[in-house]
């Protein structure tokens, strides 16, 4: 009886998918299929064990499974009693061990190509026993480098859109914007459609501006592209003017409060006056007596300060 051991795995450091079956007819196929990208190169691993009792001649053979069950499978490279063998027209791979009868029966495929994206099939005989596996491999296109637009107005109360797009790359594709400093996070009503890559933002205050990134991902890889956001020449200028107006109208306001707090002071210093009563009149002295100055001791001074 022979025991199969079988793991996919890729160079670039995509998903792998480990399967071990053991026992006469077998099969089992993969529960998550292994993505990779086109060029990439990709093992395909198949480990094995003999039993005692498996006496037979050693035959290793990879094959494309077809998706109609009704169709043969397509032999692609097969080793037998120490010989090995393919079809390049089929497939560019070949057995990783120079001697697969050791217990390794992995391929190697290089230089991936959309033909590629097939399911395959390890099956390992040795009379009386017999085990394989069933491997999805699909082969994608990566992401191409987004091209990052700007549509609106920058100035300050406008709504923009940056817009981000990659022309090629094989679907499931997503896209993500963060801002070129890592410190700062998108504002708090920016708005991310994921799915067409557009970022939807109100220029409300200077600190929005800046340099934003965007990503374009799948599966098998991602690419970048920037965006800077900055006001126009004509835009700097009035908001440098705005500013500059808000700052002497705030001089002028606060010269004006001190101006007037100055003369407030004045006014209380100067404007108090000393006023002398009239001493009334002493009814023990003849009328002609009372006409006579009194005396400074005995006037009444009052101080009388307009406030």
């Amino acid at each position: 009886m022979a025991s199969v051991e079988c793991q996919l795995s890729v160079k670039s450091g995509f998903v792998s998918v480990v399967l071990v079956s053991s026992g006469v007819n077998s099969v089992f196929f993969s529960v998550s299929p292994t993505y990779a990208a086109v060029g990439d190169s990709v093992t395909l691993r198949c480990h094995f064990n003999l039993a005692p009792e498996d006496l037979g001649v050693l035959d290793i053979e990879w094959s494309i499974k077809p998706s109609d069950v009704r169709e043969e499978e397509t032999l692609v490279i097969w080793y037998s009693e120490g010989k090995c063998g393919d079809l390049p027209r089929l497939l560019e791979g070949n057995f990783v061990s120079p001697d697969p009868a050791s217990g390794n029966a992995s391929i190697s495929i290089t230089d991936l190509t959309p033909t590629d994206h097939n399911t395959y099939q390890c099956k390992v005989r040795k009379l009386p026993g017999i085990s394989m596996i069933n491997i999805c491999l699909n082969v994608m296109e990566r992401p191409t480098e987004p091209e990052c637009n700007l549509e609106g107005v920058v100035d300050l109360g406008h709504k923009v859109v940056l817009r981000c797009r990659s022309t090629q790359g094989s679907s499931p594709m997503w896209y993500s914007w963060y801002k070129e400093s890592r410190n700062e996070m998108l504002p708090n009503d920016g708005y991310v459609n994921s799915v067409q890559g557009d970022l939807f933002l109100t220029v409300t205050k200077e600190n929005i501006l800046g340099t934003y990134i965007c990503t374009a991902q799948n599966l098998v890889g991602m690419d970048t592209c920037r965006l800077t956001l900055k006001f126009s020449s004509a835009v700097r200028i009035r908001v440098a003017a705005a500013a500059a107006g808000t700052a002497l109208i705030t001089i002028i306001i606060i010269a004006i409060i001190i101006f007037c707090h100055h003369k407030r002071k004045i006014e209380l210093h100067l404007g108090c006056e000393i006023i002398e009563d009239e001493m009334p009149p002493h009814k023990w002295l003849p009328k002609k007596s009372q006409q006579v100055i009194p005396s400074r001791s005995v006037l009444k001074v009052r101080k009388v300060c307009n406030i």
